[in-house]
């Protein structure tokens, strides 16, 4: 028989469904069946009395606060280390439990209802999501005991399972936690009942004080009884069990039905985590052991050096290409030439890769020194201007000294990347000193740290842009440039290298070289494999006497390129060109008008346009084929214009849809 809190948890999720997201998840008879049961055994229930959708649909993606902060943890990547960390900690029982790799957030229950579900943004702030969590697998609407509702809250991992992965995206485009965390952040709901939620901590009131829980495992416990989904865990007396369940964890991971990253350990009395207090808001008691990353070798053939917005000199590994993580990967960065020096690494050598956190690849030692290795030397002026370079000790002062242009006008500092990138896609709202105050504030290095702001807008709304007469950013002129910015995370080949300050390509001579190729430079992976070393290739694509200067500068560009591709940026896909031998279809003409709504400018369009064979036009004319609108119903001017002349109107999917194009958004 179902229970009371299963009935409940289901009436609510179909009152949802059925006001906020138009698709029922129950035919009426089926809804009223089980309003029925529940009168019959709960007469007075006040689910019963709830009219229309237990949660507003316009507050999702809205800014909310957590009632009490969401933390981080120190972590471990080595036994040494986690060791030293149980050392310090005395000999006690810990609770260890898989580390879900997936978006943190938090669910706020008040009376056994599900009030509000934020995601974790900074640890304060995050999106409300509310309405797509109530879609979730293993959250329920309502939780209790009995007719006693839960009050508190609920920390889980949101993750998008191997099975579901699969079924959604079986080309895997994406890795499942980055597929997750678009689906959960989506405004119209789609897709979000295929995640799942694992629950590993929670907090509970109850008549207006807090529940002190002695041990982890009863807060486990706790969870399982409310009907939360939690996440897997093992009580382990002593280190050495924590240890070979580690181990045991790492060996198997590759069955569990989602990905993890490691593992989280806990001290089981909580008396004692507690006792232990944080170090810079990070628990004392429980710490996070990563998993290794996955390694290959390699052979270390050369050494490019590319500038950071501070002027640091950054040298970056070229290796031979090899296959790590579903991937081929032929650069690493190598942090500074101290680490150089620590590795004692010299060009020639064989090497160890691995992807840090499974996305940036780093080497990490050399496995072999062949006699004629050539040293790596650290330059004693800026490579690109020629000015005495310095040596700068990092913040922690644990990774070695930086070397640095001592130029502050070297045209190689990143602030000047990043300008000539938001110049490049006319990124509206952001000058100068706008700028400068955002690299100063936020640490930006490269232009890919432009796509990390949206995680930072609360502290963006609050900075200070002109100190002598306190103004701040504020929350409205924020969010335009971060709409702004994501508005221009999906690229053509010519917009995304022409727009990084490579050496000799901007977008234009891009699209010429990608047009004059045949076919050999239509992706990024090809601009990355070194073709343009070949002297035939860079004579046939119009650059005899510089391919070799191109490669460079591409290959110098590979962690920004990147950290651009881990942030979310996307490369289009190269269009086939179906219409070049189509007169009809050559002669058609677009015009786009008013501002479209996934943020992309007409300008975005003209180049795909011209690739498949349209004529991009200022304005309504007669004879004018499409007129692309955002709203389909405007009465303007060019509206009125195209209705009258036969025009047709086609929304900006549509152009999409006609240029070949998948939505993104």
């Amino acid at each position: 028989m179902t229970s009371i809190a299963q009935l409940r948890a289901l009436i609510l999720k179909a009152k949802h469904a059925y006001y906020t997201n138009a698709e029922p998840l129950l035919s009426d008879a089926e809804y009223d069946a089980l309003e029925d049961e529940l009168r019959q055994r709960a007469p007075q229930d006040p689910v019963l009395a709830l009219i229309g959708s237990p949660v507003p649909a316009n507050t999702l993606l809205t800014k909310a606060r957590h009632r009490l902060p969401m933390g981080s943890q120190n972590k471990v990547n080595a036994e040494a280390e986690f060791r030293q960390w149980a050392q310090k900690a005395g000999p006690r029982g810990i609770h260890a439990s898989l580390k879900g790799d997936g978006a943190s957030a938090a669910a706020y229950y008040e009376q056994g209802r599900l009030m509000q579900v934020i995601t974790r943004g900074d640890g304060t702030i995050g999106e409300d999501i509310t309405a797509n969590a109530l879609r979730f697998q293993g959250l329920p609407a309502w939780a209790g005991d009995g007719q006693e509702g839960f009050t508190g809250a609920v920390r889980f991992e949101v993750i998008l399972t191997l099975e579901a992965w699969a079924r959604l995206d079986p080309t895997r485009s994406k890795n499942p936690r980055n597929a997750g965390s678009g689906i959960m952040g989506r405004k119209n709901g789609q897709d979000c009942e295929a995640l799942s939620i694992y629950a590993f901590d929670l907090e509970e009131n109850r008549d207006g004080s807090p529940v002190d829980f002695a041990t982890e495992s009863a807060k486990m416990a706790r969870l399982e009884s409310l009907g939360i989904q939690v996440i897997a865990h093992q009580h382990c007396p002593t280190v050495e069990q924590a240890v070979a369940y580690f181990r045991e964890v790492a060996r198997t991971r590759h069955s569990l039905p989602f990905w993890i990253d490691g593992v989280v350990m806990k001290l089981e009395d909580l008396a004692v985590q507690q006792a232990l207090g944080e170090t810079a808001g990070r628990p004392k008691g429980q710490v996070a052991w990563k998993f290794d990353s996955v390694g290959v070798e390699t052979e270390l053939q050369g050494v490019l050096l590319s500038g950071g917005h501070t002027g640091a000199l950054i040298p970056t590994a070229q290796l031979r290409p090899v296959e790590i993580g579903g991937t081929t990967v032929r650069h690493a960065t190598l942090v500074n030439f101290d680490e150089i020096a620590r590795l004692d690494l010299a060009i020639g050598d064989r090497v160890w890769l691995v992807k840090a956190n499974d996305i940036i690849p780093k080497i990490i030692r050399v496995t072999q020194r062949p006699v004629w290795r050539q040293a790596i030397v650290p330059p004693a002026r800026c490579p690109f201007c020629g000015a005495e370079v310095a040596r700068r000790t990092t913040t922690e002062g644990t990774q070695g000294a930086i070397l640095t242009c001592t130029n502050r006008e070297c045209p190689k500092k990143s602030t000047g990347k990043i300008k000539r990138w938001i110049a490049s896609l006319d990124i509206q709202g952001i000058g100068d000193v706008l700028l400068e105050a955002l690299v100063e504030r936020f640490a930006l290095e490269d232009a890919a740290d432009l796509y990390t702001l949206k995680e930072k807008s609360a502290q963006m709304a609050q900075l200070v842009t002109h100190p002598e007469r306190g103004l701040t950013l504020g929350a409205k002129r924020t969010a335009s440039i971060l709409a702004a910015i994501e508005a221009k995370r999906s690229l053509t080949l010519s917009q995304f290298l022409g727009s990084l300050g490579l050496e000799h390509l901007g977008k234009r001579r891009v699209e010429l070289m990608i047009q004059q190729a045949n076919g050999q430079l239509d992706t990024l992976e090809d601009w990355r494999s070194g073709k343009l070393r070949d002297p035939a290739l860079a004579e046939q694509v119009g650059a005899p006497n510089r391919g070799i200067a191109m490669q460079d500068s591409i290959d110098a560009q590979a962690p920004v390129i990147d950290k651009m591709l881990a942030f979310g940026v996307e490369i289009l896909p190269p269009q086939e060109d179906v219409h070049a031998s189509d007169d009809t279809a050559a002669r058609k003409t677009v015009c786009i008008s008013g501002k479209l709504p996934s943020g992309h400018k007409k300008s975005d369009y003209a180049p795909l346009l011209q690739a498949a064979g349209y004529t991009l036009e200022e304005d309504v004319r007669l004879g004018l084929d499409y007129l692309v609108l955002a709203d389909a119903h405007s009465t303007s001017r060019k509206a009125q214009k195209a209705r009258q002349w036969g025009v047709q109107i086609l929304s900006e999917p549509a152009l999409r849809e006609l240029l070949g194009l998948t939505h993104h958004g």
